[in-house]
C-alpha cells in the first residue's frame, strides 16, 4: 500500500533505517560499524542462509522504496546494489576479475560478502531520495484545481534540498 500521509512517510524512513542498521552496522571497531547481521550470516557455515536474509532484507527495502515513491532510478540503483549484496551476483565474483585479487579470496570465506555494506547503500539512496522529496497530503488534480500546487512548488523551491513533489492522495 502507498503512503497516504507524512505519518506514512515516517514510518517508512524509519523502517528502512531499522534495516539499514540490523544488516550492516550491528558490530563496530571504534567508530566504524563494519558488520551486521547479513554479515555474520554470510561467515557462517550454513549455506544458504545469508542468501535468505539478503533477500528479505532487499525486498523490504525495496517495498519500502516502492511506498515512498522514490524515483525509479533509485530503485533500479538499489535493486542492482541488492542483488549484489544477496549473493545471487557475489562481491567475490566482482573481485575475481581483478588480476591476482583471486587469492585474497580464500582467506575468509565468506569474508568480501561479509563486509560488503549493500543494504546499507540501497538504504542510504531510498533515504536520500526522501528527504530530497516534497511530500504533500492530498492529490494532484485537487492541487491543480483549489491553485495550491504553485504554492507547493514556491515551498519546494525554497526548501534547501528539495528537487520534487509526491502528491500522497
Amino acid at each position: 500500500m502507498l503512503a497516504k500521509t507524512h505519518d506514512d512517510i515516517n514510518r517508512i524512513y524509519d523502517t528502512v533505517e531499522t534495516v539499514k542498521r540490523l544488516s550492516d552496522r550491528i558490530i563496530g571497531i571504534g567508530p566504524i560499524n563494519i558488520i551486521g547481521l547479513d554479515g555474520i550470516l554470510a561467515l557462517l557455515p550454513i549455506p544458504g542462509l545469508s542468501t535468505v536474509y539478503s533477500v528479505g532484507a532487499g525486498l523490504i527495502l525495496l517495498t519500502q522504496g516502492l511506498r515512498a515513491r522514490v524515483t525509479a532510478g533509485t530503485l533500479a540503483t538499489s535493486l542492482v546494489i541488492l542483488l549484489i549484496d544477496s549473493g545471487l551476483t557475489t562481491v567475490e565474483d566482482v573481485v575475481k576479475m581483478i588480476p591476482g585479487a583471486g587469492a585474497l579470496l580464500g582467506l575468509i570465506p565468506g569474508g568480501i560478502d561479509a563486509i560488503f555494506q549493500g543494504h546499507l547503500y540501497a538504504a542510504h539512496l531510498i533515504q536520500k531520495d526522501i528527504k530530497l522529496t516534497t511530500y504533500v497530503e492530498g492529490t494532484a488534480a485537487d492541487a491543480m484545481r483549489d491553485g495550491s500546487h504553485q504554492g507547493h512548488v514556491a515551498d519546494m523551491r525554497a526548501t534547501k534540498g528539495k528537487k520534487r513533489i509526491v502528491y500522497l492522495g
